[in-house]
This record gives C-alpha cells, structure tokens and sequence, in this order.
C-alpha cells in the first residue's frame, strides 16, 4: 500500500479506535434546562433541545471529550421559575450532572442560578438576556446570550437613527421585560424621544385593549416594539394588525427572537410579513465553515433552517465542552475554573467570558455578541432570507417595509 493511501485508512481506524474507547469509557453527565411545553416558549425550546442533541452526536462520535461519551439529560421547565429550581435540583443531586446549560427564560433562569450557585455546579446560559442573570456575580453563572443593557441601547440607538419619533413599548412582566423595556426608554429618553410603556401577563389571551389605549394616543406611534420572550407575541401580531395599528406604513412593529419560529406564519399568516426582528445570529453571508455545515446538517435532520437560537444552542454545547476540556476534569469546579480561560470558536462567535465586575452584569458575560435587526418581506420566509436592516455593515436594505 502507498503511504498517500495509507494515511486516511489509518486516521480512519484511529478515530474509530477514539469512538470505542469514549464509548467504553464512563460518560460525562450534562443537564439541559429548557421550556419543551406551555407556557413557556416551547418552540424554541425544541429548536434548542434538536441542536444540542446534533452537537452531542457529533462530539461523541469524534471520540467524546476526555476521551470520554457526553450523556446529557434533559429538563422540561415549561417557562416556570418553580419548574426549573426544581429540575435543576434534580439534575444536580439525581443525576450528578457536571454542568448545567441551556434555559430561555430569564424569570427560570434565576431560578436555576441560584440552584447551580448552591451545589458549586457551573450554568451556561443559552438564551437568557435579563441583567440579573449575570448581574449576580456568581463564580458559576456564565452566558453566551446578550444580556439586556448589552443589545437594548444598541437596538435604542436604532430606533433613533431611524427617525422615528413616538415609541410604543409591549413588555412582559417579568425579568427579562421589564429590564429589556427599561434600557430601551430610558436610551430613547436620552434623545428626546417619546416612548410609551404597557405591560402584559404572558398568560393573558387578549391584547386588545392595551393596543387600543396605545393606538389612540396623539401622536400615533410609528414603532411598536415587544419585548416579549415567547408566543405572547404571535397573539399581539395578531390582533395589532387586525386592528389595523401594525405592522403598516404608519406603525412599523418589533419583536424579539420568539419571532423567528416558523410556527408566526401558521399563527398570523400576512400579519408577519413586515414584523422587525431583533435576530442574535450571523447574517448568513458572514457564516464560517462550522456554521455552514450545522446548517445544513442541521435542515437534512430536522427538515428546516436552524435559527440563531438554534446556533446559540449549538455553540452552548461547544462551549461547555470547550471549559471541560480545559480543565481537563469533568469536576465542577474545575470547569468553573476551565470555562473562564475558554477561547472557542463555534458557529455564531469566537467565544470568551469576560471577568470584569463593572457593570455588574458584565461578569462571565460574553461581550461580542452578533446581532441584527432583521424584516420579513416575503410569505414563509426563514430568518436567514429576511432582510437585514441593521446594523449597516451588514444591511442588505436601507428600506423598512411597507413604505408610505
């Protein structure tokens, strides 16, 4: 045999001699924490849970880390604080989960954090954008999500270099509203312009008469922004536009990542065709090797484009593996330890956490996170396809749609 033709059989038996030996070795435990059933935003838990499941395949069968299998188990903690205190426990003292990760709600992940700050276990958040989460300073907390004050003033300072004038701000009642809804009006505040508050109950059903007391003031607003984490918002497109006060000419409309689930077209049909989006992800023109081949490994698995919530899922995985691997201890600690040196590129960022305590929510954040605004313009689009409006390195569009 020619040593050209011998090299691939030998890296081949190699890796498969890796795969054997991780197989037969004792697994590493890892505890996933996310809504997989109402009320939560159970869409993009699924979304989430189909992406760690793809990157655990994937890590396992290149020989697993430590030369070691991951086994990760998975926690429904359907959009409830109790849920997931509970399901962190359990994880934790049942399982003996080396890490936990994961989580879209910032109201649960509070929850968590303190579960995971008890027992000395690290939490990777994946989705979670409340201040507080980091805010705490927990040597075990770290996140890979923007944290509110991060990605708000940014999306502020767009409303504003937009033009637009007069601000109406949907926000849930909870962590992750309310903090969201608070950077975005005090930034506008700041520029002198006008943005009015209302806050909703994720459970409530009925938007209408909070849309009407908005719609009615004068001036009109000219923007409608949610900030709203999960399928609430389906049901404020809904009756906003058939009220006739947004998406339109007059009254464009935003809303946050849940917007990014195929399932806004079956809800409200046409009314999404021009909803704004506040997309953290890549645009797809800026994808690296890795993030094209998840993507479409990722749409021949599951039969649709993953979302950036999806690829945060992904590289959450990558990460945790990553502080792991540093350590070179499936320890707790140890990973708490690994998880501050780690430097990993995945499909969305190159990933590091920050250790700085000022502002208090900068701690074991990661900083550089990608984000657009993205519009819909066309009937069943998928994120990628949108438009990109901001920011204006990658803008495919400087129009907003439909115009007067």
């Amino acid at each position: 045999m020619k040593l050209s033709q011998g090299i691939p059989v030998l890296a081949a038996a190699a890796l498969s001699l890796a795969c054997v030996s991780a197989q037969a070795a004792e697994p590493i435990a890892l505890g996933w924490v996310g809504p997989l059933s109402a009320p939560g935003n159970y869409s993009s838990g699924q979304e989430m849970r189909w992406a760690v499941e793809m990157a655990v395949d994937e890590i396992n069968a290149a020989g697993g880390v430590l030369g070691r299998p991951l086994k990760v188990f998975y926690e429904d903690t359907k959009g409830q604080p109790a849920e997931g205190s509970a399901a962190a426990v359990r994880l934790v003292t049942k399982n003996k989960v080396s890490a936990l990760f994961g989580e879209f709600h910032s109201s649960v992940a509070l929850a968590e954090i303190d579960v995971a700050h008890k027992y000395g276990v690290p939490w990777v958040g994946t989705e979670v954008w409340s201040d507080a989460v980091t805010a705490k300073q927990y040597p075990e907390v770290f996140r890979l999500a923007p944290s509110n004050s991060l990605v708000y003033v940014k999306v502020a300072n767009w409303i504003a270099e937009q033009g637009f004038k007069h601000v109406a701000t949907v926000a849930e009642n909870t962590d992750f509203g309310q903090g969201g809804a608070k950077v975005v009006i005090d930034t506008l505040k700041e520029k002198g312009i006008q943005d009015t508050p209302a806050t909703i109950d994720l459970n409530q059903q009925d938007f209408t008469p909070s849309l009407i007391r908005l719609m009615s003031q004068d001036p009109k607003p000219d923007l409608l922004q949610m900030v709203v984490a999960g399928q609430a918002q389906y049901q404020i497109v809904k009756q906003a536009c058939q009220l006739g006060f947004a998406p339109t000419a007059d009254t464009k409309m935003i809303g946050s990542s849940g917007l990014l689930q195929k399932d806004v077209w079956e809800v409200d049909g046409e009314c999404a065709k021009h909803l704004l989006i506040v997309n953290v992800a890549l645009p797809k023109a800026q994808w690296n090797d890795k993030a094209t081949a998840f993507a479409k490994g990722f749409q021949e698995r599951y039969h649709r484009p993953p979302t950036g919530v999806a690829m945060e899922a992904y590289d959450t995985v990558g990460v945790v593996a990553a502080g792991i691997e540093k350590a070179g201890s499936s320890d707790p600690k140890a990973i708490i330890q690994g998880l501050e040196q780690v430097k990993y590129t995945g499909v969305n960022a190159t990933y590091s956490f920050s250790t700085d305590k000022t502002p208090d929510w900068a701690y074991h954040q990661f900083m550089d996170v990608p984000f657009t605004v993205i519009q819909y313009t066309a009937m069943n689009q998928s994120p990628e396809e949108a438009a990109i409006v901001y920011p204006r390195k990658w803008a495919t569009t400087d129009k907003i749609l439909p115009t007067k």
